[in-house]
């Protein structure tokens, strides 16, 4: 597929995946059109002047014709469909009381409109933002403390609603895919980092976005926590290229990739990263001595990225250190001008 003025409809694009998609598709020549139910100040933060430029459709995702009305209205090219739910408005262990249905339908439902609006109105391509939880918690040589690559050939064994309804909405547009002559192609990424990414727990997101926010947190740590159990860190904004990447890339052997940056982290590693750039609020810990069962599982991985390297030609530009930079850069831009 061509990437000259190639027109991409973007969901979620005031999201902070969406709108480093929205920039990485005008740096690189494409038409970058936002489908949102409004504005949020993270999106405008990290679209700056391209949020005034751009075209907005207003819809939400979980209204067929609505959808189905805005794709009628562009006709773009490709859609990219980042908008979803997140793991911690939904799922036991972040709220009291879980919600499946949040899920279904914001992740199952939204996808199946979008799909369908892409096969009755001849859209040759849906570009989706699928997640590592569809795997689930990794074992064995894929977690603690061996952390070999991980293929997308790997068992799918989701234990979250999250993970759950995200491989739902891939199983569905791997149907389209092979049925219904829509093109599918599902991102899964490595934990994602970066302006505005506050996550939840003591996740690396959520460690970083406080640092460099200037809120003061403390931790306790246990020391497998903070400096043996690891994982892969992607800067949002290469997030960002790799689905632009995905809009436009001539042909594709399979419907799911890897998204990642190659490099394993620790806690310990994130917080030497932070303070070494100075300006930022560093957070307080303390070790917690309580003896540790050795873990059978890990949420943390390193991803196989070869495939996305060669089919579409994606590898991550940011390091850790880059990575902070701009994500310290944007948030100080961001708080000059509120």
């Amino acid at each position: 597929m061509s990437d000259t003025k190639q027109r991409v409809l973007l969901t979620g694009a005031t999201g902070v995946i969406g709108a480093w998609a929205a920039r990485e598709i005008a740096a690189g020549g494409g038409e970058p059109i936002g489908l949102t139910r409004g504005t949020t100040s993270v999106g405008r933060a990290i679209l700056g002047d391209l949020g005034e430029e751009m075209r907005w459709m207003v819809a939400d995702v979980e209204d067929q014709r609505a959808v189905t009305a805005a794709v009628a209205e562009v006709r773009p090219d490709v859609i990219a469909h980042l908008a979803s739910a997140k793991p911690w408005q939904m799922d036991a262990g972040f709220v009291d009381r879980p919600n499946p249905r949040l899920g279904v339908d914001a992740i199952v439902t939204a996808t199946l409109n979008v799909l369908e609006a892409a096969r009755s109105l001849g859209v040759p391509r849906v570009v989706y933002a699928g997640s590592k939880a569809s795997y689930g918690a990794f074992a064995g040589e894929y977690g603690y403390p061996t952390y070999h690559p991980v293929p997308e050939s790997l068992a799918d064994r989701p234990t979250s609603v999250y993970g759950i309804t995200k491989l739902a909405a891939e199983q569905l547009g791997e149907y389209y895919d092979r049925h219904l002559g829509v093109e599918f192609i599902s991102l899964r990424f490595a934990s994602t980092y970066g302006p505005f990414k506050r996550g939840g727990g003591r996740t690396a997101a959520a460690i970083i976005s406080a640092a460099i926010e200037g809120r003061n947190m403390h931790y306790d740590f246990t020391e497998r926590e903070l400096t043996l159990l690891k994982d892969e860190l992607i800067f949002n904004r290469d997030v960002g290229r790799a689905v632009w990447l995905a809009c436009q890339a001539d042909s594709t052997e399979r419907r799911i990739y890897n998204i990642g940056s190659g490099t394993l982290h620790s806690i310990k590693d994130v917080l030497e990263a932070l303070e070494g750039m100075g300006g930022v609020v560093m957070p307080t810990w303390s070790m917690d001595t309580r003896p540790e069962p050795t873990p059978s599982e890990s949420s943390g991985c390193l991803f196989d990225v070869s495939a996305a390297a060669r089919h579409l030609q994606f590898r991550a530009r940011y390091d850790l250190a880059a990575g902070l930079a701009e994500t310290a850069e944007i948030i100080g831009a961001g708080d000059r001008n509120s």
